[in-house]
């Protein structure tokens, strides 16, 4: 019988719900408090209750409510409460390195804010890359009188351990170049556990993303359940991936383990088995089979979540939770073949791979002399790093060693696979910043030093890298040059001001496909600098929408040629504040020559207008038309006044109260512009509109 258990093997249990998730402090945002203004409290304190909904939610949720919340901060950016809440909302979703600033900002207004704001600022730190600070903070939580648990201790003092494995790690750096593998194989959902065909030309991986509208999220992080993909090398880049047939596809949770050297057999975690078990599919005429039990007596009552044959094929190496006498947590084990129909009883890998913490993604080198895996003990620099073993004359493996920076950091880094065709490259997953989102697959690429060829490394010496079997040991490597990873995302980057004053506004950004008329980012500007940046799907044509509390929102289209260079595109914006007296242009205002008569092209500034007295409901204004001095005074007063008549009608036919309207025309009475060109005649010629009562 088939046990439902909706589990997913690696992300779900091991990453995405760090320890005190479940012990997080149930910071409330108070009505009266975040009250400063009555304009446009109503809507922001509508997003602070949608996003404390979605904060209660956990999960993938976190990051939602990171959404909702910046929406909030636009009217108070200076409510303690909401600053908390936007830093653990972006501490415990795919925005770690952005919780810094509001935490900080959270603990300068109100010290007490929570009891964990001080471990959850050095947590903060320590994704920034700010290891000696991450210490100072976490070692004065620890030092607090605040309330602990013992769960949040023992948090604290792992990540001090961690953030002084990073400051003495990083010091020694290998020349590594790493890539993100783009948009065919990743997606803003999580993509790792990924195998290579024998002669790398087919890659399959697992993901998260949202495949059919059937796809299951009924699971504790929210997300979609895994799927396997592939994708096939043609000219050098990677096909856009596909699903690997049906019976690799449910409704359930499935992600590939090891591919035989043949390439008709794949070894698959499923997660339907028990707490999740290690199955195969036979691939035959073309099509994967549905999945069958393994004949080898590795699976329990736990989880096994990893698999991996020796190169000799004499041992199996697999990853379990669910067998006694463990070293805690998931713990490396491994069978040797007896007979041809054979094996032993599994036998834990030992101290030298295994820790009280987690182990993970266990993988061969092609020589099968070194064992890569990944764990979230030994001198790990932050949460998941890539170790290796190396095996020793008598059969026993080396302490691990950590693969070194800037392979390992302190985000997750999981799922090393050494290239099946080329020694100085290899593949891993991490979800460090920079990415499309969650986990990414990424190619690393070692590179020979600067202005010398590669060469035969012996006799051995100090201040080398050694390479055995794509074993990489970085021992005082010096200069310490890095290639750091490449961005693989395209960006929206600018800054938002006053019209009047130039001063910098604190904004919510939206960005808005046209094709699709989809919302495809949110972002917030800085309160201090005014700048924004919003990651964007493609160079495309967006509508990019601002809103600030006391400003006129505003609609903007921008045009981004496929053929257009630069990895960022950058687009200022001056916003108009909000007071009375205060005269606006309407652009793009367009009648029939000579006539009152709408033209189409008027009717998007003009449902901007509208959009703005929605949003103002106490708003007031004055229509005004104006002319240029061609022909009679007359004529142009009445066509003026006419023209201002027709953009009333227009907002009182799409519900705007006529009270609140007023038109005049002035016809060529106030000029902007010199009336004996023709530039200034068209600047004369406009309608604006004039705030009354706000």
């Amino acid at each position: 019988m088939i046990m439902r258990s909706y589990l997913c093997g690696f992300v779900l249990i091991l990453i995405l719900y760090p320890s005190f998730l479940s012990a997080q402090i149930n910071v409330v945002i108070l009505k009266k408090e975040f009250r400063n203004d009555k304009t446009g409290f109503e809507a922001a304190w509508e997003n602070v209750k949608t996003g404390d909904d979605f904060f209660a939610g956990k999960g993938v949720w976190y990051g939602s409510a990171y959404d909702e919340y910046i929406k909030a901060m636009v009217y108070n950016n200076s409510n303690p409460e909401l600053n908390y809440k936007i830093g653990a909302a972006a501490l415990f979703s795919d925005r770690k390195d952005e919780a810094v600033t509001c935490l900080q900002r959270a603990y300068e207004l109100k010290s007490d804010v929570a009891e964990d704001i001080l471990l959850l600022i050095g947590r903060a730190l320590q994704y920034s890359g700010r290891f000696s600070e991450a210490v100072e903070k976490l070692n004065e939580y620890l030092g607090s009188s605040v309330k602990k648990s013992g769960e949040n201790i023992a948090l604290a003092e792992k990540c001090i351990e961690e953030c002084n494995s990073a400051m003495n790690i990083t010091r020694d750096t290998a020349r590594i170049s790493i890539t993100n593998m783009g948009s065919n194989i990743n997606s803003n959902a999580d993509e790792y556990s990924e195998l290579f065909s024998a002669d790398g030309q087919t890659i399959f991986y697992a993901s998260r993303r949202e495949l059919f509208t059937r796809s299951n999220s009924s699971y504790p992080d929210s997300k979609f359940d895994e799927n396997i993909l592939f994708s096939n090398l043609y000219n050098g880049a990677w096909e856009p991936s596909m699903t690997a047939g049906k019976h690799l596809t449910t409704n359930y949770c499935e992600a590939p383990l090891y591919l035989s050297r043949s390439g008709d057999q794949l070894y698959l975690y499923t997660g339907y088995e028990n707490d999740g078990d290690i199955e195969f599919s036979e691939k035959k005429k073309g099509q994967w089979k549905a999945p069958e039990r393994i004949p080898y007596k590795i699976n329990t009552s736990g989880s096994e979540s990893s698999f991996t044959f020796a190169p000799s094929e004499q041992e199996i190496y697999f990853v379990s939770n669910g067998i006694k006498k463990g070293m805690g947590g998931k713990d490396i084990y491994f069978i040797r073949r007896i007979s041809d129909r054979k094996w032993s009883e599994p036998q834990n890998a030992g101290p030298a791979v295994n820790t009280p913490f987690d182990e993970e993604s266990v993988r061969f080198s092609k020589l099968g002399d070194t064992l890569w895996f990944s764990s979230k003990g030994h001198n790990t620099i932050g949460g998941f790093d890539i170790f290796f073993s190396v095996k020793d004359q008598s059969g026993m493996w080396s302490n691990a060693v950590n693969a070194g920076y800037p392979i390992n950091t302190q985000w997750d880094d999981l799922f090393y696979y050494p290239s099946p065709v080329d020694d100085s490259a290899f593949y891993f997953a991490t979800n460090r910043s920079g990415g499309f989102g969650g986990l990414d697959i990424y190619h690393g690429r070692l590179l020979p030093p600067e202005s010398e060829p590669i060469v035969q490394l012996s006799p051995l010496k100090r201040d080398t890298v050694v390479i055995r079997d794509t074993v990489i040991i970085v021992k005082d490597v010096q200069p310490p040059v890095v290639e750091q990873p490449e961005d693989p995302g395209f960006y929206l980057t600018g800054k938002v001001t006053d019209s009047e004053s130039g001063e910098p506004v604190l904004a919510k950004i939206d960005v808005i496909e046209i094709a699709t008329n989809k919302t495809v980012a949110t972002t917030a500007s800085s309160d201090i600098d005014g700048t924004y940046r919003a990651k964007l799907p493609s160079k495309q044509s967006y509508y990019v929408d601002f809103r600030s509390t006391g400003f006129l929102s505003d609609m903007k289209r921008i045009n981004i040629p496929e053929t257009y260079a630069r990895e960022t595109y950058n687009f200022d914006i001056a916003l108009i504040k909000v007071r009375v007296g205060k005269k606006v242009v309407l652009n793009n205002i367009l009648f029939e020559t000579g006539k009152s008569i709408l033209t189409k092209s008027s009717f998007t500034e003009l449902d901007r207008l509208l959009q703005i007295l929605e949003e103002n409901p106490l708003m007031r204004i004055e229509i005004s038309g104006h002319t240029d001095n061609t022909g009679s005074l007359s004529l142009n007063l009445k066509l003026s006044e006419d023209r201002a008549r027709a953009v009333v009608e227009y907002l009182v036919q799409k519900g705007v109260d006529s009270s609140r309207l007023e038109f005049k025309g002035f016809g060529p009475n106030q000029p902007v512009a010199d009336n004996s060109t023709s530039a200034g005649r068209a600047m004369n010629r406009r309608v604006e509109f004039k705030i009354l009562e706000f």
